[in-house]
């Protein structure tokens, strides 16, 4: 497809979502209104190697839209300073914007109402856009989304990035790659071979993706091969939807990142920390009950299920994915095998809406073996590094781009202390998160009065649901 071809699909998208809804604006009034922004009296846990504990008592200082000093004690505010505004954190955490590295922007899983049978490609741009801006409110300043329909992905990203929305910096796969048949014979229109396998990815290129994203389950090695070459000779890098026993060949073919990575094996463990392969788990997809129940009961007793909607809705997601108790904890140990090893692991979620499912995936690293700081490192700097900009995101230091979050319980204590969130900062902008972005939200999709029964009513049984309430 031409280039041209490509900015007409893009505009009429951005048409539509402009026109057609007023309730979808920017998260923001607009820019800030003053030069400097300072956060004083905070302490920052900078997830950098530096620094295993947070800086206490510690000042920020943001121009524009950059980190220029970290300071330690409060700011001497002086009142000739003209267009300084300073906020008083009052000993809140600031740290990396958060990141969402396995996300599907327009999905629905499960679907109980069909919404996503036959709809237009409209509909799932705008549903996509809630989901992204909806994220960016909860802390999630950057995400890679790992395949989606009609280029839509791209869309929104150019759409943040030129300013029409205030959004999550967006890294896009565009369309995956696959054989005809792939992923469990889902993809009826694949690529077969070398040749149509390099044209499958030069195509994606030429629309402008910045990652390949690829099935590589039941594809050849000449074929893999063929893609690492073709985005590798593009400055690209690819991800791969893989499980053993084909999971070893994809890293020693060059694969930068394992996606999911079903039944990983030592051997393939030891082969990625050599290489330098990241590694996205989605632990939050791969549950049996008995993990399900034992987070939502920690959720509870923390006093995080304080909406029912929400709290039904996570589950129902959780049991429409569970899995064997043997693979469940399978994928916990090759978790905890791979933080042993030095494998880059990066939080991913699969699973929408991106926010929500966002935190259970960290909360999910955590209760899967991590510790607090390695489950936030894999929600910041790796992810950063992972998409290629760690010079100018994932930790808080002078120099870089101010993707912030401020929190009021330290997340190094308990995790679930990143749900605890005081204020959002992307690219040196605070998001507005008062404003309702309409009536609705992520969470109406799930809701259907029709189906309760199968994993819907086990979803209400592991969250302790007693006539709509939790108990």
């Amino acid at each position: 497809m031409r280039r041209w071809k490509k900015l007409v699909m893009v505009g009429s998208i951005l048409w539509v979502i402009l026109f057609s809804i007023s309730g979808l604006k920017a998260s923001s009034a607009g820019p800030n209104q003053f030069s400097r922004l300072v956060l004083t009296n905070c302490h920052i846990i900078d997830c950098t190697e530096r620094h295993l504990e947070p800086l206490t008592d510690m000042t920020i200082v943001i121009e524009g839209n950059q980190i220029v000093s970290l300071r330690k004690g409060k700011y001497d505010f002086k009142s000739s300073e003209k267009g300084v505004k300073v906020i008083d954190l009052k000993k809140a955490f600031v740290m990396p914007g958060l990141w969402n590295v396995h996300v599907h922007l327009s999905d629905i899983f499960p679907d109980p109402n069909h919404i996503q049978g036959g709809e237009l490609l409209a509909s799932a741009v705008i549903r996509a856009g809630l989901n992204a801006i909806d994220g960016l409110r909860h802390g999630f300043t950057g995400i890679r989304v790992v395949g989606d329909k009609g280029y839509l992905d791209i869309a929104w990203r150019d759409a943040f990035d030129q300013g029409l929305f205030l959004g999550p910096r967006i890294f896009a796969c565009g369309y995956p790659v696959s054989t005809t048949g792939g992923h469990r014979g889902d993809i009826a229109g694949g690529s077969d071979g070398v040749a149509e396998i390099r044209k499958a990815v030069r195509t994606q290129i030429q629309m402008g993706v910045n990652w390949i994203k690829i099935m590589e389950v039941e594809m050849l090695d000449d074929e893999v091969k063929a893609v690492v070459e073709v985005a590798h000779h593009n400055g690209l890098r690819v991800a791969a939807h893989s499980k053993e026993p084909t999971t070893y060949r994809c890293v020693k073919l060059g694969v930068d990142c394992i996606e999911h990575g079903y039944g990983l094996r030592d051997e393939t463990i030891k082969l990625m920390a050599a290489k330098g392969t990241f590694y996205v788990p989605t632990i939050v997809c791969n549950l049996s009950d008995q993990f399900i129940r034992e987070r939502e009961k920690r959720l509870a007793q923390l006093g995080f299920a304080g909406d029912p909607k929400i709290v039904w809705a996570r589950t129902m997601i959780s049991y429409a994915d569970e899995r064997s108790p043997e693979h469940a904890l399978h994928q916990r140990l090759a978790l905890q095998k791979a933080a042993k090893a030095g494998v880059k692991i990066c939080a991913g979620s699969d699973s929408n809406p991106i926010g929500e499912l966002g935190y259970l995936e960290i909360e999910q690293l955590v209760l899967s073996g991590l510790n607090p700081r390695e489950a936030l490192i894999a929600a910041t700097r790796n992810c950063a590094d992972l998409c290629g900009v760690l010079d100018k995101l994932g930790t808080v230091e002078e120099g870089k781009l101010a993707d912030l979050v401020v929190l009021t319980g330290n997340p190094l204590e308990n995790i679930s202390n990143i749900r605890k969130l005081k204020m959002v900062i992307k690219d040196g902008v605070i998001v507005d998160r008062k404003s309702p972005l309409g009536k609705a939200s992520f969470w109406d999709f799930f809701s259907s009065s029709k189906v309760k029964s199968g994993f819907l009513a086990e979803a209400e049984k592991a969250a302790g649901f007693s006539r709509g309430k939790v108990k």
